[in-house]
């Protein structure tokens, strides 16, 4: 029988190496067993795409808990260093439009000759990329990031996550990117001059993240952001977003941050995520402006609402005491994750309640113990009773990766966040804060665990009924408390 012809490989070279382009470069490399015409086809490819994960031996390495430290041989990690040399040596002279690297577990001490990945960075720079992409966590050595990431002409979209072992403050001489679009920035101490180099030299950025970052001004305003995500970070001032061209916001609310956000001028925005996350081992804390972030949330026409420890439904509740109106809300998306979403159906009820032209609630729980149909009858009273909305359940949750993960990242930011605490307010200040607090100053409302205060201008309030309710243990409504709701 007569062997079938290859029509891949009488495909044109640009054509194989627009393909290998969306594979990772392990997978790349691997042509080149085909035939001589798929080496040079790889050696071509303006893509490399490395993850350490592809490349280390299970039976090499032991994981320990947290899946943050390894011990073992580190000859997987000598491998792979001269895997990423040999791929760059291969490209001299090449432009390389892209380079991804993803290094966890990175253990091995570079500190003699100085990190590799500091001498990738300048390489790649050098061929004039548009996308830079750069995870390496942890890091037992400084990484120590060059200027000149923050000078190339042509990137486009740049991320730099890099958990080394005490935070580095992200210090650039200059920031020139004017082709910039998209900036993803992790486990950095950023300072206000800092964010405002990046802001200013940046005039095309649309899409800013911060992970994990120690941030350490009070204002983010840029005229032409469009996304802007603030996950796991810490900081000790009230952060200020004020933009008014931005489209979608995602926040992160710790119950160990003594600050939240206050949002201003958000007249363009669509979509809203707010994670409200807490855990046993954190002090519980709700802080003023934490209770203004729903707020300035009222215009979005999409709003996720994410839950995690059980804590965190009354972070929610006391996000919603100044009774926010969502005028223009058409979706709710609501998750819970370390409790029953049955346990958090008051605060769900409010949301619907205030959001007239709701037309989809969609669902998603985490290890539920809730009685299936109790629940679903629950939900379906809060939809039927204050709207004509669609109910549905999710099938995928805003799991960061994974719950382990988050878990992991709120031990971190509690540690830092007390660690700055302590280092930086005297206890005379922290006193003079408690009696301000008890003061309760520009006679906002204040958290109270038996009732909770009328507002200012004769606000209606949260009713509760003396005695029988705390904040940890919330209970069903009665006819009562469903009446001093009203419409806003």
């Amino acid at each position: 029988m007569r062997r079938g012809s290859d029509r891949i490989s009488e495909l044109d070279d640009s054509v194989l190496t627009q393909i290998l382009s969306h594979r990772t470069t392990k997978e790349a490399a691997q042509s080149q067993a085909l035939s001589k015409r798929w080496k040079n086809v790889w050696v071509s490819v303006p893509v490399l795409d490395f993850d350490f994960a592809d490349y280390w031996e299970e039976e090499m390495i032991e994981i320990k808990e947290h899946n943050t430290f390894v011990d073992g041989w580190y000859e997987c990690h000598e491998d792979f260093v001269r895997i990423i040399d040999d791929a760059l040596a291969s490209r001299q002279g090449q432009q390389i439009d892209k380079f991804r690297l993803v290094w966890k577990y990175q253990v091995k001490n570079f500190d003699r000759h100085g990190h590799p990945v500091r001498r990738w960075i300048l390489l790649i720079l050098e061929k004039r990329p548009r996308v830079l992409s750069i995870y390496v966590q942890p890091s037992i050595c400084e990484v120590n990031v060059p200027d000149q990431a923050f000078t190339c002409l042509s990137i486009e979209d740049l991320k730099l996550h890099v958990d080394n072992r005490c935070p580095e403050v992200l210090r650039p001489a200059a920031v020139n990117l004017p082709n910039l679009r998209v900036l993803n920035l992790g486990y950095y101490t950023i300072e206000a001059d800092c964010m405002n180099k990046l802001l200013l030299g940046c005039p095309n950025l649309a899409e800013l993240e911060l992970f994990a970052c120690e941030l350490n001004f009070s204002e983010i305003s840029c005229g032409n952001l469009k996304s802007l995500v603030i996950f796991g970070c810490c900081h000790s001032a009230e952060i200020r977003v004020s933009i008014q061209s931005l489209q979608y916001l995602q926040v992160s609310i710790t119950s160990y941050q003594p600050v939240g956000f206050v949002l201003e001028n958000m007249t363009s925005l669509v979509k809203a995520c707010v994670f409200f996350l807490t855990a046993e081992y954190m002090e519980r804390e709700f802080s003023k402006s934490d209770s203004k972030i729903m707020n300035g949330l009222t215009g979005v026409t999409n709003l996720d609402v994410v839950l995690h420890g059980k804590d965190a439904k009354d972070m929610l509740k006391h996000s919603l005491k100044n009774f926010p109106y969502f005028e223009n809300l058409k979706a709710l998306h609501f998750e819970s994750f370390g409790f029953a979403l049955s346990d958090c159906i008051r605060q769900l009820d409010r949301l619907v309640r205030h959001s007239p032209l709701l037309e989809d609630l969609t669902f998603y729980r985490c290890q539920d113990e809730s009685d299936e149909d109790e629940l679903l009858e629950e939900l379906t009273a809060v939809v039927t009773d204050h709207g004509n909305c669609r109910l549905a359940e999710s099938n995928q949750g805003h799991t960061y990766g994974s719950l382990k993960e988050l878990e992991d990242l709120l031990i971190k930011g509690m540690k830092r966040a007390e660690n700055k605490k302590m280092q930086e307010i005297p206890l005379e200040e922290e006193d003079e804060e408690e009696d301000v607090d008890e003061e309760n100053v520009g006679g906002e409302a204040e958290w109270d665990d038996e009732e909770e205060e009328a507002g200012e201008n004769g606000e209606e309030q949260w009713e509760e009924e003396d005695g029988e309710e705390n904040v940890s243990d919330l209970e069903e409504y009665d006819e009562d408390e469903d009446d001093d709701f009203g419409d806003v």
